[in-house]
C-alpha cells in the first residue's frame, strides 16, 4: 500500500515544496532506484539463508529510511541531504519487495501457481490503489499547513505500513516448501 503512494507524495514535495523541476527531482529519487537495484539483485541469497526475514529486514530499513526523510525535511535540511534517507529507503523496497512473489507463493501447488501469482498481483495493485487513496486524503487534507506539514503526515503513514509488512511477512511460513 506504500509504494505508488510514496512516489506520489515525494514528487510532489520535491517539485512544488523544494522548487525542483522535473528533472532535477528524477536525478534526486535516483538514489531510492540505485539501494533498490543493489538490494533487489542481493534478496536472492538472502532470502535463500534467512527466508522471511529478509523482506521484514527490507520494512524495518525502509521505516528508517522515511523516518530519516521525515527528520531531515523537519530541520528543513538542503535537497542533497535526502539522497541517503532516499538510497536507504531503496535497499528496504529492495529487500522487501523483490522476494516477496516468491516468498509467498513457495508452499502453492504448481497447478495452483498462476491463479495464485494472478491473485497476489492483483491484490498489490489494489492494495496501491487504496495506499494512494489514504495518502491523498492524508497529504491533501493536510495541504492548508503547508506542503512540508502535509509530506510529513503522509510520510507518517508510509513508516506505519513498512511497519506493518515488517510484522504480518511473521504470519508467512517460516521456511520455504522444499527446506
Amino acid at each position: 500500500m506504500g509504494m505508488p503512494a510514496y512516489f506520489l507524495i515525494l514528487a510532489i514535495y520535491i517539485q512544488q515544496g523544494r522548487g525542483l523541476n522535473a528533472l532535477e527531482a528524477g536525478l534526486v529519487v535516483t538514489a531510492a532506484g540505485i539501494g533498490y537495484l543493489v538490494a533487489s539483485l542481493a534478496a536472492a541469497p538472502l532470502t535463500a539463508r534467512f527466508g522471511r526475514q529478509v523482506i521484514a529486514a527490507g520494512g524495518l530499513t525502509r521505516a528508517g529510511g522515511l523516518a530519516a526523510l521525515f527528520l531531515l525535511v523537519a530541520h528543513d535540511r538542503p535537497i542533497g541531504w535526502l539522497v541517503p534517507a532516499l538510497l536507504v529507503d531503496g535497499v528496504g523496497m529492495g529487500l522487501a519487495l523483490a522476494p516477496i512473489m516468491g516468498t509467498v507463493l513457495a508452499r502453492v501447488a504448481p497447478h495452483h501457481a498462476g491463479a495464485a501469482a494472478g491473485a497476489l498481483t492483483t491484490m498489490q495493485q489494489v492494495g496501491g490503489a487504496i495506499g494512494v487513496g489514504i495518502v491523498g486524503i492524508v497529504f491533501y487534507g493536510s495541504l492548508a499547513s503547508g506542503i512540508t506539514p502535509a509530506f510529513q503526515h503522509g510520510l507518517l503513514y508510509l513508516i506505519a505500513t513498512a511497519l506493518a509488512l515488517a510484522s504480518l511477512v511473521q504470519l508467512l511460513p517460516r521456511t520455504p516448501a522444499n527446506a
